[in-house]
């Protein structure tokens, strides 16, 4: 497959920008750069950026189109008299997968700087510990930048409460295996694939106005997404997604999200049914097109879907999401095959969603 270079940094650029729940500001900055011959943008006080096509023309119906920036992260919670820092979650990390990861804290100068997620030590556990292992929970873990103490922390690291934490994962690109690793895939790979299927449409008539977003603080549950539908007032929605695949640990039959399969079109979560005549029509064409996506029904999770379809009158909405190993985790596998068809099948849909469809729904 022929592999677009500049998508490909556009990918890794997301991929590597540090952002937390709540501290999305690098990644909405060089999602502006990739932005800037779309058309105007404008961003709210939660870091919600809106992206308008400079051909939308204005009386029109409204396709939304939403993927969320932040990544699963870490916040600090203390000090310890010792230099380690305590911290809390933001957003559901696999806990199992913590535990001797590299990190970045930002202190408070804005600098990044590196720490281990810790905790004690085999060689000084009791026996009752080691058997406990397995149920190691955050309380039992802490952050080591290196500090000697306290005031080593505060001082000379600059290290203070309420600062982000991401993992100190860099963007990978096995160009001869077609696989891609790196860090918050979900939904960093959403966000790029949103952006290039408009960057591809520049210039190009559609039967409806389109409202980009780069949603902020999804990890903690679909409440910004409450601002910007109220903002956009869409009649229609496509919510980007970088989706958990099983296709490593699942029964052969029960696998709904593999990778080299193409976008993955969810039908329900704990947290939405999506539009299931929207839905059908969506697998409908992608089967004229020739374009290769996958369905799931999944038993957990969530997403923007849930408060978009819900708010102001209701706007239909479905999931399109990029296959992505081990999300949530500090290591992610995505392919750029995925990422492609996933661009083609935004593409099919903008230029297939019409006034007349959305009246028919």
């Amino acid at each position: 497959m022929q592999v677009d270079r500049n998508a490909l940094r556009m990918i890794q650029e997301l991929s590597d920008a540090p952002g937390a729940s709540g501290f999305e500001d690098a990644v909405v900055a060089v999602a502006r750069n990739y932005c800037a011959l779309i058309g105007p943008m404008e961003e709210d006080f939660l870091r919600n950026l809106y992206i308008r096509r400079k051909e939308n023309h204005g009386g029109r119906p409204v396709v939304m189109l939403d993927a969320h920036s932040d990544e699963v992260g870490l916040v600090v919670h203390s000090i310890k008299p010792n230099g380690t820092l305590r911290f809390l979650m933001l957003g559901s990390w696999n806990k199992n997968a913590l535990i001797g990861t590299k990190v970045l804290v930002r202190n408070a100068d804005g600098d990044y700087i590196p720490g281990i997620i810790a905790a004690k030590p085999v060689h000084f556990m009791t026996s009752d510990e080691e058997k406990r292992q397995k149920t190691v929970d955050i309380g039992d873990m802490v952050i080591d930048v290196g500090a000697v103490s306290y005031e080593d922390a505060v001082e000379n690291f600059r290290v203070r409460m309420g600062e982000p934490v991401v993992p100190d994962t860099k963007f990978a690109y096995d160009e001869k295996r077609d696989l891609m690793f790196g860090k918050g895939f979900d939904c960093r790979i959403g966000c790029a694939a949103m952006i290039e299927a408009l960057r591809r449409l520049d210039g190009k008539e559609l039967p409806c106005d389109v409202i980009a977003v780069l949603s902020t603080q999804e990890e903690l549950g679909p409440r910004n997404s409450k601002v910007t539908v109220h903002r956009i007032h869409p009649d229609i929605a496509i919510v980007m997604e970088g989706c958990p695949a099983d296709d490593t640990f699942t029964e052969p039959y029960a696998i709904q999200t593999a990778l080299k399969k193409g976008p993955m079109f969810r039908h329900l979560d704990v947290s939405a049914i999506c539009a299931p005549r929207y839905q059908r029509w969506a697998l409908d064409l992608a089967a004229r097109k020739g374009i290769p996506v996958q369905e799931s029904v999944r038993q957990g999770g969530g997403n923007n879907a849930a408060s978009i379809q819900t708010a102001l009158v209701g706007a239909p909405s479905i999931v399109c999401g990029v296959p992505v190993r081990y999300a949530h985790s500090p290591n992610c596998i995505s392919t750029y095959y995925d990422f492609e068809k996933s661009v083609e099948m935004v593409i099919a849909l903008l230029e297939n969603i019409t006034p007349e469809l959305i009246a028919a729904l």
